[in-house]
């Protein structure tokens, strides 16, 4: 299978789709990456082929922006068609079975799609999330772009959910091409060792730049200062790390290897990513959630967090008594533990890019003639 992976530079939507092409090579495939320029250090240390986009709009997470400017000029990628002119020419360019686009990129996707390319989602996060956002302040935006968002949504041959279902709401409903894989593993997880004294508590915020992030990470630092735990920050790309005092218990990155703290933590904070969250649980590590944007999916995945017993979730704005009073209660609770590492064996148990490659092979249709690509959105105008 030769496989053309479609990205677009949003932080934790990037580990599901290396994973899966890891997959794809394994199996004697190959694959290459279409993404924003931020994206290419990372691809490329991966090893695979990376090239930025041309016709599509540039796009950088950590920039800073507002929240308004945030919605406006994320909703411009969303719709944006031109990534998909550049995936039509790097799929006419080389031998290209299958396109694989993230599920953000909602005008690739209609303009692959219209080309009788077979197309692929990848959704990294909750379907029910971007299913509720078709029907809210999003979709509308979308709407006026051109974009009917959940008609775009459910019009791949396979949409692949890399979460479990349980993390969806317990009403939730989804079509039948929407298929959850499971987690992706970032890396080979383990289960936990025992806990280390001091207890190791890993913090680790967006790396997409939100408001009040900086606010949120100086008020965790504060919060933890002289609690008798071991604290690892790491900024990312978003946040400078010399804006945050350095308190004795703790050490500050702008980048560290996830992989290495991760199996040692006793909790990890995070906004609710859920490349973090589900990183953390394979690894059978509890979680403290600080959604850091409204609109995004991180207070469903702090909701999750909290039904399954496996952390909770607060404000971005919580004062350091109250972060600090969370992250007390969290790591005497054995209950919390305990859930997390019941969980973290289920996630072991297989790597979600296996099942989504052997979906690829099995449900994807063949391309469709070119009556039926005519037809597939009848009622949509281009972008504006």
């Amino acid at each position: 299978m030769h496989a053309l992976f479609v990205t677009v530079d949003g932080g934790g939507n990037l580990p599901p789709a290396l994973g899966i092409a890891r997959e794809i090579v394994r199996r004697g495939g190959t694959a290459r990456f279409l993404g924003h320029e931020p994206q290419r250090r990372a691809i490329e240390a991966a090893g695979f082929a990376f090239e930025p986009v041309r016709e599509g709009l540039p796009y950088e997470a950590a920039a800073p922006r507002s929240t308004l400017s945030g919605l406006r000029d994320l909703t411009a990628v969303f719709a944006d068609a031109g990534i998909g002119a550049d995936a039509l020419r790097l799929a006419a360019a080389a031998p290209t079975d299958i396109v694989v686009v993230d599920c953000l990129l909602l005008g690739a996707m209609r303009t692959l799609i219209e080309a009788g390319i077979p197309t692929v989602s990848l959704v990294h996060t909750l379907w029910s999330y971007f299913a509720g956002q078709a029907r809210g302040p999003v979709g509308a935006i979308l709407r006026l772009r051109g974009i009917r968002m959940r008609q775009v949504l459910e019009s791949p041959a396979l949409s692949l959910v890399t979460t479990r279902p349980e993390f969806e709401p317990p009403a939730a409903s989804f079509p039948a091409r929407v298929r959850h894989v499971g987690v992706v593993w970032q890396d080979p997880p383990a289960p936990p060792p025992p806990r280390a004294d001091p207890p190791r508590v890993l913090v680790s915020l967006s790396t997409t730049r939100f408001p009040g992030q900086e606010r949120a990470l100086r008020s965790i630092v504060d919060g933890l200062a002289d609690l008798p735990a071991e604290v690892v920050v790491t900024t990312g790309p978003a946040v400078d790390p010399a804006i945050l005092r350095k308190p004795a218990n703790t050490t500050i990155h702008r980048y560290a290897d996830h992989s290495a703290l991760m199996p040692g933590a006793a909790l990890v904070i995070g906004h609710g990513g859920h490349a973090t969250t589900a990183r953390a649980l394979s690894h059978g590590v509890p979680l403290l959630v600080m959604p850091m944007h409204p609109l995004m999916d991180q207070p469903a995945i702090g909701a999750a967090v909290t039904r399954l017993g496996v952390g909770r979730s607060i404000s971005k704005t919580a004062r350091p008594a109250e972060i600090r009073a969370a992250v007390v209660a969290l790591l005497d609770s054995a209950a919390h533990r305990a859930a997390a590492i019941r969980l973290g064996a289920e996630i072991r148990e297989h790597d979600g890019a296996v099942r989504a490659v052997d979906l690829i092979e099995t449900d994807v249709h063949p391309r469709p003639a070119p009556a039926q690509r005519r037809e597939l959105f009848p009622d949509q105008g281009r972008p504006i």
